[in-house]
Order: C-alpha cells, then structure tokens, then sequence
C-alpha cells in the first residue's frame, strides 16, 4: 500500500547524499556540538539544540540547492536541475540509559497550522464531532500548500529530510511525499484535543493527528523502526558534555584555548 508519506530507502537516500554531502553535514554537526552550553557540575546535561535555520543551511550547503521560503513556506531548499524540493526538519528522539533508541515516537513536526480557513471554527467541529469535515479540510489544506510552490518553481516531486537527534549523536533519514495518494487518508480515531489519521504514513513508522489546541496538523516519527529497517544514515561522535563552572573558570589563562583543545579529539563516524 502507497501512503502520503514513505520512506526513502538507504540506497535512494545515497542518490542525494554523496561523500561531499555527508562530510559536508559532518561538519555542521561538529561545530553544532562546539557550540552547546555547559551545564553546571551536578546539573542534567542539556539536549542538543541546532536552530531551524541553521539545520536548513546544512542541507543547503551539502546538496548545493537553492534556499528558498521562510517561516511556514512548504519547502526550505529546491533543486532546479532534478525539480525537486524538500522539508528540512530536525526532531528529537528518546534514548534509554544506555543511549539506545527507545521504541517511542520522536518529537512533534508541524505538516501544517491554520488559523483562518481550516482552523477557523476547529473548537466547534469538535464539539460537534464533524471528523470527517476536520479531516478533510486538512487534508486539502496540505495538498494545496505543496501546489501553491508550483506557482512559483518547477518542482514535480517533493521530500522530507529529517535529522533525528539523541544526546550526541544524529540520524539522517528521507521520505518522498506523494500527494496522489491524500484521498486515502481516513480518521483511525479521536480524543477530544485530536483526530489521527490513517493512511498518511505507515503505523510502525509514525502517526499524524490533527491538533485542536494548536490548530495544527502534526507527524511523529517511530525512530527506532526507521534505525531498525536500515533506512538511516548515521553520524555517531564520541562528544560528551561538558560540565563545567564558567564563573570560576572563565577567567583561566587560556581558556578559550583549551576549551578548542577539548574538541580536537571530537570525532563523528559516519555509517
């Protein structure tokens, strides 16, 4: 079965990531590492954090695409010679004591947030448990956003990239979006905040719901199923985070310098 949103396999994944893209977003990584705060000693390590914009200038860079829209536009890079564009997203993902990917889902991505025409009167859809006028109305608002780029560039197919983050290290994977594929979206079920969907993507790699409070149509990955089936890149390091306290330290001969001496052994393998 053909779902709105599928998987790229490791070897489809390769057609758009060379060795050049890969060291290219292995450098990024490193620099995004150097870049995290310190805790303080005895405080929890602090998640990875890499802005939006920064994480759609790595694939920006590494595929040597086009930057293209800001904010909610549909797509964030555009490949004018193989008319293609992508959804750069970074989403994070548990682990368990021993750095292993749990078996929950990842963080929330929006796939869109509507404020006036379908989420106009979302509260009272609810109320009056209409899900099929709810589904439907984000569903078009989801194929209309991926139309309305064709407007503006030559674009036949559409992708999502996105990073999966753990403590320190970071998985790469891809997904085709086939918007021929949006009338088979049906409601699986639904709470009184949600209506999930089924047919956008398969269940054993993640869910979308149709968000009242946020007014927002939202995914969530499956990571450990993704690892799992061998559709990831993965860049591992060996960083660890630095507990430290900067008002004691910071005033150390040469602080700065041997803080760039502790990243100099920093390594990410890539597999």
């Amino acid at each position: 079965m053909s779902y709105v949103i599928e998987p790229l396999s490791k070897s489809e994944l390769m057609d758009f990531f060379d060795d050049v893209s890969k060291d290219v977003i292995k450098y990024f990584m490193i620099k995004a590492l150097f870049s995290q705060p310190e805790s303080l000693p005895g405080q929890k390590n602090l998640p990875v954090q890499v802005p939006k914009e920064h994480i759609e200038q790595w694939f920006t860079q590494a595929l040597d695409v086009k930057p293209v829209g800001s904010g909610s536009y549909p797509i964030d890079i555009y490949n004018e010679k193989n008319q293609w564009g992508a959804d750069i997203k970074m989403l994070s993902v548990h682990v368990d004591n021993n750095g292993n990917i749990t078996g929950g889902e990842s963080g929330e991505a929006s796939l869109g947030q509507n404020f006036r025409d379908a989420g106009i009167d979302l509260d009272q859809l609810f109320d009056s448990k209409s899900f099929e006028i709810i589904k439907d109305r984000w569903v078009n608002l989801y194929k209309e956003k991926f139309d309305s780029v064709k407007s503006t560039y030559d674009v036949k197919y559409f992708y999502y990239f996105f990073i999966l983050r753990t403590e320190n290290n970071f998985y790469l994977v891809g997904a085709k979006i086939n918007l021929d594929q949006i009338d088979t979206v049906k409601v699986n079920r639904n709470t009184k905040s949600s209506v999930y969907l089924s047919n956008f993507i398969a269940d054993d790699l993640g869910n979308t719901k149709i968000y009242k409070a946020k007014k927002r149509l939202e995914l969530r990955l499956r990571p450990k199923n993704w690892v799992d089936k061998g559709l990831a890149i993965k860049f591992t390091s060996n960083f660890n985070s630095i507990n430290d306290n900067l008002r004691e330290s910071i005033a150390e001969k040469d602080f700065i310098e041997k803080r760039f001496d502790q990243f100099k052994d920093l390594e990410i393998n890539i597999e």
